[in-house]
């Protein structure tokens, strides 16, 4: 008997627009009234119904001052010193600017009290480079920090109080064109040039500069308003991307509309404005920002039907969307090596090809930056994944230096230590194994040894335990797995597009990667796994590629920046790192690949 469920069907939401993360990502760019005077390397603050942009270039350095009072600039009364470059913070009646050059570097200072300028004490240290560089509300309390000095960079903090500035703690990574908004006691500083593009991000607490995430998109002459815990940056040296700081991290939301750098800024991180700036010349145009007044929490499996666009939709993984983007280097440039983690924020990469002889070097990474930590006791080469997280991680196997004998040694990783436990039953290296699991249990598969090329071993927390063999035996091979029961081993030499599945106690040949090739990477699970990186010979062939597999077929999505093999990786297939590898010549680059959450129109086919 037909259930009435069957028959009636099931209820789909309708909403009037998609759900988002958050407001700000649910938010959009409009235009607003042009600048009277287009120019770029202007200051500028208050809030989107209620600004200021004051002085900057077109080609002439001006003292210029104008408010915007939600639709239209009038022009105002004109700073005391013309200057590019210069930080501000505050309102259209209380506020303060500081720094840039006249041409030349300055640290004068000017208070604004709603009607005129008056000069006021002089930063402790001159410096340019800070027109998006303030945290403050009003003339009495605010901070700048960093911006550039002669020589270079300075990190040197300081704090306004009113009457005179004090320097205070500095900052980690100094820059100049970079953004910073808040408070005195509370802000976020993101981006810049230190020299060369950076994503970089600090907290300021009242005493201390704090690193936090990196930002999506490195850049530097961007423009930046909001809070410590609430912060929006738009623009800069990358075009028109507009980031959202939750306090935590940073999300891709609504890019401008008109892609520039060295504009003024103001507003909020839910009602900000965007005016004047650079193009391929100075530029009078403002955009206005507007979160979103009501939101609907965006999660992963959402079916619904969006009235306003008159289409149905779901809430996928959006991997064809997915893209690598530039994370932080190795400390020391290396191949070979073996790799695990959690995520493109979370890993740890171990032994390698250099320096040689086989290393023992040992490096974890935050999303940011790598630390050298605790040695293996092992020095190999092993091109191939372990598997765990950075606090309880398994590397096994791999080829030791000198003599190039291949090695079965297994060490476990809790946090602070590696120890050494049971060796594989077969020595080898360039094996696939399963690449996101638990330590305590895992497979790996074929590899150079002898007889190893299609021989499986199974980790059980303790032991390695020999079992069914890989149908095509072969080296430089990778795999994809979260158990010892379950798996995928795809590629090899010479130039392999196989790929085989596994159930815990025999493999079977599935769908073929789209590129065949050696050496490369993969992670993920049986049903969704990634396939990265490799060569193809003879001739040899670096590659870039990568494929994503949905459990019966691969696709190619987005590429690396740079060709490379016998990297080291870890994570899962919505998120996962590479670093190293031969590109040609030794790397140390790292790029990340994170699939984000995305809101997909369903077509009939």
């Amino acid at each position: 008997m037909a259930k009435y469920s069957d028959i009636k069907g099931f209820t789909v939401q309708t909403v009037s627009s998609d759900p988002a993360a958050s407001l700000q990502a649910g938010g959009s760019w409009a235009s607003g009234g042009s600048l009277n005077s287009a120019r770029y390397q202007v200051a500028g603050d208050g809030t989107q119904t209620a600004a200021y942009a004051v002085m900057g270039t077109d080609g002439t350095i001006r003292a210029y001052q104008e408010h915007y009072n939600g639709s239209s600039w009038t022009e105002t009364t004109d700073a005391n010193t013309a200057r590019r470059n210069a930080g501000t913070f505050g309102t259209t009646t209380s506020s303060l600017i500081y720094g840039g050059q006249t041409p030349s570097v300055t640290n004068i200072t000017e208070s604004w009290n709603g009607s005129a300028w008056t000069e006021v004490s002089d930063l402790n240290q001159q410096r340019t480079g800070l027109s998006s560089t303030g945290a403050g509300v009003s003339n009495t309390s605010g901070l700048m920090a960093s911006g550039y000095v002669v020589p270079p960079f300075s990190s040197g903090t300081e704090i306004w109080d009113g009457s005179s500035w004090t320097e205070v703690n500095n900052v980690n990574t100094a820059r100049e064109t970079h953004s910073i908004s808040g408070i005195a006691t509370a802000a976020i500083m993101a981006g810049g040039s230190t020299p060369g593009n950076t994503a970089k991000a600090e907290s300021w607490d009242g005493t201390n500069w704090t690193e936090v995430s990196d930002m999506n998109t490195a850049r530097n002459s961007l423009m930046g308003t909001g809070l410590y815990t609430s912060a929006l940056v738009f623009g800069g040296s990358t075009g028109a991307q507009t980031e959202f700081w939750d306090g935590t991290s940073w999300t891709e939301i609504a890019d401008l509309s008109t892609g520039r750098e060295r504009g003024a800024r103001a507003g909020s991180s839910t009602a900000a404005l965007a005016a004047g700036g650079y193009t391929t010349t100075q530029v009078a145009v403002t955009e206005e920002f507007t979160a979103a007044t009501t939101l609907q929490k965006i999660t992963e499996g959402q079916l619904y039907f969006n009235s306003t666009t008159n289409t149905f939709k779901e809430t996928i993984k959006d991997v064809p969307g997915a893209t690598w983007a530039s994370g932080g280097a190795l400390n020391t440039a290396r191949y070979g090596g073996s790799g695990f983690g959690t995520g493109a924020d979370s890993g740890i990469v171990a032994g390698s090809n250099e320096p040689a002889p086989a290393g023992n070097f040992v490096e974890q990474y935050n999303g940011s930056s790598w630390t050298e930590i605790t040695e293996i006791n092992t020095g190999r080469i092993i091109s191939a994944s372990g598997f765990g997280s950075v606090t309880a991680g398994l590397i096994m196997g791999g080829v030791t230096q000198p003599g190039g004998s291949n090695t079965g040694a297994t060490e476990s990783w809790n946090g602070s230590a590696w120890t050494e436990l049971n060796d594989l039953n077969e020595a080898r290296a360039s094996y696939a194994s399963s690449s996101s699991s638990p330590y305590t249990s895992g497979f790996i598969a074929g590899g150079s040894g002898s007889p190893a090329p299609a021989e499986t071993e199974t980790w059980d927390g303790t032991s390695w335990t020999e079992t069914g063999d890989l149908n095509t035996g072969r080296i430089g091979l990778a795999g994809a797995g979260v158990s010892s029961t379950s798996g995928l081993a795809f590629g090899g030499v010479p130039n392999r597009a196989i790929n085989e599945s596994w159930d815990g106690s025999s493999w079977t040949e599935v769908g073929d990667l789209n590129t065949g090739r050696e050496y490369l990477n993969g992670t993920g699970i049986q049903t969704s796994a990634l396939a990265f990186a490799g060569r193809t010979s003879p001739p040899q062939s670096f590659k870039a590629l990568n494929e994503s597999w949905d459990g019966s077929s691969w696709t190619e999505v987005a590429d690396f920046s740079t060709t490379r093999f016998q990297g080291m990786s870890g994570g899962v297939a919505s998120s996962v790192f590479y670093a190293g590898g031969e590109a040609p010549g030794v790397s140390s680059a790292t790029e990340e690949f994170v699939v984000n959450l995305a809101n997909k129109t369903i077509t009939a086919s």
